[in-house]
């Protein structure tokens, strides 16, 4: 992988995560249900890299979609520090770059993804 693609995702995903992590809180805090108000406290208290293991189970991702692209991030950042960034998940090839400018997240080259999920 080209390291100036890679360091301008990178930081694309960072400035991204900082976003989203406030977005969640606040989703959290505005929500009717007062678990997630306690959730959100808590997660002010922890250390943001703790926030995936802390969340799982306390909420349903689908009512907050902050917390979907968060994991994505996240997910994304980890495959960054071990080497695996950029790399299609289901047949290990180089995703293009044109997909990774769009949304550095993207976790399937542009063949695989048509096969999970074809055009219509």
């Amino acid at each position: 992988m080209n390291e100036n693609l890679l360091n301008q995702c990178q930081s694309k995903l960072a400035d991204e995560l900082a976003l989203i992590r406030a977005s969640f809180i606040e989703d959290l805090k505005t929500n009717s249900n007062p678990v997630t108000s306690q959730l959100a406290e808590m997660l002010e208290q922890t250390s943001p890299a703790d926030w995936i293991d802390s969340i799982d189970d306390k909420i349903c991702p689908t009512q907050f979609p902050n917390y979907i692209r968060l994991v994505q991030i996240e997910a994304a950042m980890c495959q960054m520090d071990i080497g695996q960034f950029g790399f299609c998940c289901d047949c290990e090839k180089e995703i293009e770059v044109e997909l990774l400018n769009q949304d550095p997240t993207t976790q399937r080259c542009a063949s695989c993804q048509s096969k999970v999920h074809p055009a219509p």
